[in-house]
């Protein structure tokens, strides 16, 4: 009988289902973090979360910091990734904007408890090196954002004396929302990234 292939398709599910795992085990680990908060969670509190045992768990991660890092790039990556693409579609301005507002609120959405977690224990890890990658997608994801406001400013549909400021008056509105936004409740996301976009631009916009 000739032996059972490790290479090809079956590498490749057990790696998927490795990184599935993973997911779920940093998911999970979110939801406690954005709970007790990191310092307040042990490592039983996580082996209670995930349904593993110690060495279950260490299989996955190396540590609460571990963890937390990769809670983070649970939602960045993705979020990026959607912003990369909004970009390359080249819309005008207030679409691209809208755009961009629907992507950030849907992050908040499929991953709430990461986000929390983020703005309430970033500082825990901004001396870690990796915080560096982080940080550097953090400023493109900003920059994305930035730059439609100046090519609207620039095509007199925008006006506003300082974008960083306008920057942060976006983001502050949608980056709020994990504090009191229910996925079940009567308002959807899309509906808030719109309604906080028509409260944005009736700010912004050139009469």
């Amino acid at each position: 009988m000739a032996p059972v292939s490790t290479t090809g398709p079956v590498r490749e599910g057990s790696r998927r289902r490795y990184e599935e795992r993973r997911d779920a085990v940093i998911d999970a680990a979110a939801r406690v973090f954005a709970s007790k908060g990191y310092d307040a969670t042990t490592i039983d509190d996580l082996v209670e979360a995930t349904g593993l045992q110690r060495g279950g768990l260490y299989h996955y991660i190396g540590g609460k910091k571990d963890l937390l890092i990769a809670i983070h790039e649970r939602f960045l990556t993705p979020l990026l990734e959607q912003a990369r693409a909004i970009e390359a579609e080249d819309l005008e301005p207030e679409p691209a904007l809208r755009a961009l507002a629907y992507a950030l609120m849907d992050n908040i959405h499929r991953y709430r408890d990461q986000v929390t977690v983020f703005f309430h224990e970033w500082r825990t890890i901004e001396g870690d090196e990796r915080w560096s990658d982080i940080r550097r997608e953090r400023r493109e994801f900003e920059q994305i954002i930035s730059n439609v406001l100046e090519r609207g400013r620039a095509a007199g549909r925008f006006r506003f004396a300082d974008r960083r400021i306008a920057l942060l008056g976006f983001l502050g509105m949608i980056n709020y929302a994990p504090q009191w936004y229910e996925p079940d409740g009567r308002v959807s996301h899309a509906e808030i990234a719109e309604q906080f976009c028509d409260i944005f631009l009736r700010g912004i916009a050139v009469d």
